[in-house]
């Protein structure tokens, strides 16, 4: 297992195409970044570090859908170019398979992850005024991202079922989008219309929950929930992945 993974780690980090996803998603880091500068700069007092930190606070569902690109740059298109077919050809265990790029997947998702943030929230640092509730923001920003974690990570367990499961890569793009952003709002109709237990089972999917985040701010005992939740989506995502990819036939 070490090795496969020391081979997929090598893979994905030299492609081209995370290179070009970090390039673009930093250069528009940057741009937003700027954005707010050229505000204050023209005098908009309410450019402060505070106000422009606790925005990643308002986007921490952006996180949910980012699991795309990174399921895509470690799974490429390997129906596609059947590089999955040839693995399973040489006898490579489809559990190591499996395993392995998911756990590649997550790795790729947390460097990208500490690079954006890291660079956004160094860059607000450096270029906006601070003031007494600098610490404020940044506990508030620690408490999301602890509840938010294990939701991306969920989220990342769906998308790799799909991309494993499904053998267009746009298919499988789509599939994920509507467990993680259709489902809820199905939900939420069939909750208002039929029975309200199905806006119960809403408030346990991923995106209603770090959306929610910022609404329970310092209840600890919700990030507890979130961890449970996340990483139950992780696990059962994987489960079903496991089960199905071992009995289908590669093509």
């Amino acid at each position: 297992m070490r090795k496969y993974l020391t081979a997929e780690c090598s893979k994905a980090f030299h492609r081209f195409y995370f290179f070009m996803a970090m390039l673009v998603t930093l250069l528009g880091v940057g741009v937003l970044v700027f954005t707010f500068w050229l505000s204050y700069h023209w005098g908009n007092g309410g450019m402060t570090f505070q106000n422009t930190a606790q925005m990643v606070a308002l986007i921490l569902s952006v996180g949910l859908y980012a699991t795309l690109l990174t399921g895509d740059i470690v799974f490429s298109d390997q129906y596609k170019n059947n590089t999955l077919k040839n693995e399973v050809s040489y006898g490579v265990p489809r559990v190591r398979i499996y395993l392995g790029k998911l756990i590649v997947a997550i790795l790729v998702a947390i460097v990208a992850c500490v690079l954006l943030l890291g660079t956004y929230v160094g860059l607000c640092w450096i270029l906006f005024p601070h003031g007494e509730a600098d610490g404020a923001v940044m506990q508030i920003l620690a408490y999301c991202l602890a509840g938010a974690f294990p939701l991306w990570l969920g989220a990342q367990g769906v998308v790799m079922t799909c991309y494993f499961l499904i053998n267009s890569n746009t298919a499988a793009a789509f599939a994920s989008v509507g467990i993680l952003a259709a489902v809820p709002t199905v939900f939420q109709v069939l909750g208002l219309t039929l029975h309200p237990v199905f806006e119960m089972i809403r408030q346990f999917m991923p995106q209603f929950m770090v959306e929610n985040l910022r609404n329970m701010l310092f209840d600890w005992s919700y990030v507890g929930l979130c961890w449970l939740v996340g990483l139950a989506w992780l696990a059962v995502s994987t489960l079903v992945g496991l089960l199905l990819f071992s009995k289908k036939e590669i093509r």
